[in-house]
């Protein structure tokens, strides 16, 4: 659903709240500075008069193209010397800077007059009812990726792979997937049958880019199409904003794709969510119980080739361990 009023602004006092907290610590820090170091304030002052020069330069009739450059060599010259007094006296060179959450926004939420990623991420918890997001994901990361749980002795057909080393294989390339992902983005199909860590892998992907500042949302198959039949058949406006996301977030996580009920409509909204992503190289991760042939027999040869051509593939093989997990305990 959109955000209400009372949602958006209890998100803009989280914000406030940052930026009251980032102007304390400044505040504290520079008090401590300033007495340990009192040759900081002289420069900091300076700093204030020297940037000011320019602007008075219009009104003394001064060349302001002069005055401006002549600044900026005194504040470079300010700033070398504010920094070496920082580091003699055992102070971190940032020492003065605010600790924001997000950089990006200096922790006002908006990036010009857009919407941070952060902010969007944010809305997404709530919107989405995602509040239950930190318990999940503090159980399912890649710090509890067990490769135990798989089995040494598993293959399938021909392969001479094992259920561990497939697993193994898999952790690694999901983590290479994160550590890349800001630079080259990306797109995942997991495939496997029920059961074999498909969603535990997608979840260790989510929580680790989280953690990064990417914006993530998730779904299972039939939540997605439900959002997608409500928005095109109810025109429900409660959904707009999540509909939205669907296309614009940083990374789409679709689970248990095959599950929903399949028509016409499945068939044709699945192919403009998977393209526009592709279009606005958004990411998108996927995982299905369908083998690769089943996909084609169930979707359209377009949304297949779409998948194959752009997605890469990561498969998981091996016993329920979700069943095993209870026999074992």
């Amino acid at each position: 659903m959109a955000l209400s009023n009372e949602q958006y602004d209890a998100l803009m006092r989280q914000y406030y709240h940052k930026q009251s907290r980032n102007n304390q610590i400044v505040s504290y820090r520079t008090d401590e500075v300033y007495s340990a170091i009192p040759e900081l304030r002289t420069i900091d002052e300076e700093v204030s008069r020297v940037s000011i020069s320019s602007i008075t330069a219009i009104f003394d009739g001064k060349d302001v193209a002069q005055a401006a450059a002549e600044s900026k060599t005194k504040l470079n010259e300010l700033k070398a010397r504010r920094e070496d007094l920082l580091v003699s006296h055992g102070f971190p060179v940032d020492y003065l800077e605010p600790p924001y959450d997000c950089p990006d926004c200096k922790d006002t939420g908006y990036i010009g007059n857009k919407r941070c990623h952060c902010f969007k991420q944010a809305a997404i918890n709530i919107v989405y009812k995602q509040s239950n997001i930190s318990n999940i994901l503090s159980k399912e990361n890649f710090k509890y990726y067990d490769i135990d749980v798989y089995d040494d002795n598993y293959f399938e057909g021909n392969s001479d792979v094992s259920a561990r080393a497939t697993a193994q294989i898999a952790l690694e390339r999901a983590q290479n997937f994160v550590q890349n992902f800001k630079q080259k983005g990306g797109n995942l199909l997991l495939l496997g049958q029920t059961g074999c860590g498909k969603t535990f892998l997608s979840n260790c992907i989510a929580k680790a880019l989280l953690d990064e500042g990417v914006s993530v949302i998730y779904f299972t198959a039939f939540e997605l199409f439900h959002v997608f039949e409500e928005q095109t058949f109810k025109k429900n406006a409660d959904v707009a904003d999540l509909h939205d996301q669907i296309f614009d977030c940083d990374l789409l996580i679709i689970d248990d794709l095959g599950t929903e009920f399949q028509n016409s409509f499945t068939t044709a909204r699945l192919f403009q969510c998977l393209n526009e992503r592709l279009l606005r190289n958004k990411s998108t991760i996927i995982s299905t119980n369908l083998s690769l042939e089943d996909m084609r027999d169930t979707y359209s040869e377009r949304i297949t080739s779409r998948v194959f051509s752009n997605y890469e593939v990561i498969k998981l093989i091996g016993d329920d361990i979700r069943i095993k997990k209870v026999i074992n305990n």
